[in-house]
């Protein structure tokens, strides 16, 4: 199946090429325009606060007031609140940035990669809600109805992993440590925080890294919607709807064009949206593929999620 998705791919961009080269340039336009100056920042900022221990500092006040809302370890207070406010892909790169630090476990990294890798709340207010849709007066039911359910699940996959973590062994009762917690050999004081230049070109070199790939993916999956619309010219909504379940923005930005009510736009906006698209599907897994998350747990979650989102949706648009 992939020799025949990679000739297919080969085939279509020798038979069109001004299609291909639209798609590449506007998923590249879209790339350099948007992404890369909205997220490289972010990266770079977030590599810095990892490598350099500062981080540690912060959630030393952060985890005191985030683990009332989400019982995650201290250092995954981080990832929690990275993901929610800077948004997709930078909550997957932090997540998997602390496991590969030994910050966080395993188990509680992929909670927080699966959970908290939405669009940006800026995204969502500003793109989807003013441009695309006209309708900034439903940023409030929007950020419940996509925020809502992950954070839901991620309390309750939290809590079970604590109690999984922490059991009585031997007769004195002592307690093995919460799971997301750091191990004593890798755990550094406040104390030993420092940044230099070394540190900064290391955080520099990974955010350019990162988006880069970012860049490629968006190129590739662009050409691929381009293909299902050339050859699928008489279904317009199998269109849509294929596109925004591979890329994401595209998608959105289709749903501008689409003669739909508004009853069948927003909800099937918020279940693209919570989604995230094949395409973030793919940077996800890139930029976590060193930490063994699973794949089938983060599609399975995410198809949940936009299910529930989609249906929270349509039933606040109804009130």
């Amino acid at each position: 199946m992939i020799l025949i998705l990679l000739l297919t791919f080969i085939a279509f961009i020798l038979t069109h090429p001004a299609v291909s080269v639209t798609a590449a340039g506007n998923g590249l336009l879209l790339w350099y325009s948007q992404i890369l100056p909205s997220l490289l920042p972010l990266a770079i900022l977030s590599n810095l606060m990892v490598y350099s221990n500062y981080m540690q500092i912060a959630t030393k006040y952060l985890h005191p007031l985030t683990k009332r809302i989400l019982p995650t370890s201290q250092n995954g207070c981080f990832a929690f609140l990275g993901g929610l406010l800077f948004g997709f892909p930078m909550g997957s790169k932090i997540s998997a940035d602390l496991v590969s630090r030994g910050k966080i476990s395993r188990q509680e990294g992929e909670i927080l990669a699966i959970c908290f890798n939405q669009l940006s709340p800026v995204f969502i207010s500003s793109y989807l809600l003013t441009s695309i849709l006209r309708m900034p007066h439903l940023t409030p039911q929007s950020y419940v109805a996509l925020y809502a359910p992950p954070m839901i699940y991620a309390f309750f996959a939290l809590k079970r992993l604590r109690r999984q973590s922490i059991l009585p062994f031997g007769k004195r009762g002592g307690h093995r440590p919460f799971a997301g917690a750091a191990k004593p050999k890798e755990k550094k004081s406040a104390s030993d925080s420092h940044l230099d230049f070394g540190i900064i070109d290391a955080g520099i070199m990974n955010g350019f890294e990162s988006l880069t790939k970012l860049g490629g993916y968006i190129i590739l999956f662009s050409i691929f919607a381009a293909l299902l619309h050339t050859y699928n010219e008489n279904y317009p909504l199998a269109n849509l709807i294929c596109t925004g379940l591979i890329e994401v923005t595209t998608g959105i930005s289709c749903l501008k064009e689409a003669a739909l009510p508004m009853e069948a736009a927003y909800p099937l906006a918020l279940f693209f949206v919570s989604f995230g698209g094949l395409c973030g599907f793919a940077q996800t897994c890139s930029m976590a593929k060193e930490c063994g998350f699973s794949k089938s747990r983060y599609l399975a979650c995410r198809l949940c999620f936009a299910i529930l989102s989609s249906a929270i949706g349509f039933l606040l648009l109804q009130a």
